[in-house]
């Protein structure tokens, strides 16, 4: 049962912002996607992927003297020294929340948006199903706390997002780490409105059994 009620939501997500079913099952079907992520970056993100200590300690010395409690707030989602290992994004339905260094408000966060991780014969793709910026493309591992994104926005006016590297303007890749027990990160190599860093605070969707006593954390 419980899987089933899991499997509904996972659907319904898909279904989300009209086409968004159609836009992922694009993503997915790329061919010849390689599993070494090495093969597949571009100078310029391999260049912001090694410089990305340098680009944390930028944002967060950037966030105002008003915005610091908001950033504390947040605990080790925001700390850069904390990426535990498994940092792989297990398939299913995920709450994706932005915040966002620098820009107009210094540091600002969003409501969640729905993500999905899907794994499928050509590798374990990442789809944002909502919201005004919508990323998709592949997950590749990397090391024992850091997995890597590859992929590119959908397109403002609509359609599907192209294949990583196919348009500079839309691509983008990201660095996944795990920062609790259910609890991921993904920084982004770009940043949207003028942003020094974007970070989306990853968290499973649990399906909720009616008549279910809820955990206590211990």
């Amino acid at each position: 049962m419980v899987m089933r009620i899991f499997t509904m939501l996972l659907f319904a997500a898909l279904g989300l912002g009209g086409c968004a079913q159609q836009t992922h099952l694009a993503v997915a079907t790329q061919p010849d996607v390689p599993d070494n992520w090495h093969m597949r970056v571009t100078p310029t993100d391999r260049t912001a992927i090694d410089q990305l200590g340098v680009t944390w300690t930028k944002a967060r010395a950037a966030v105002p003297r008003r915005a610091r409690a908001a950033l504390a707030a947040e605990g080790p989602l925001l700390d850069p020294t904390i990426a535990l290992p498994k940092p792989e994004l297990p398939p299913g339905l995920y709450y994706c929340r932005l915040l966002r260094f620098g820009g107009r408000a210094g540091f600002a966060t969003s409501k969640p948006d729905f993500c999905t991780v899907v794994a499928n014969a050509a590798g374990v793709a990442f789809n944002k199903q909502s919201g005004a910026s919508q990323p998709r493309g592949w997950l590749f591992a990397h090391n024992d706390t850091r997995s890597v994104f590859l992929g590119a926005f959908q397109p403002a006016r609509g359609g599907a997002a192209p294949a990583y590297g196919a348009n500079p303007a839309l691509s983008v890749a990201g660095v996944v780490e795990r920062v609790s027990g259910f609890r991921w990160r993904m920084a982004m190599t770009r940043a949207g409105g003028g942003a020094v860093l974007d970070v989306y605070e990853l968290v499973p969707v649990t399906p909720k059994v009616p008549g279910s006593v809820p955990a206590v954390a211990g």
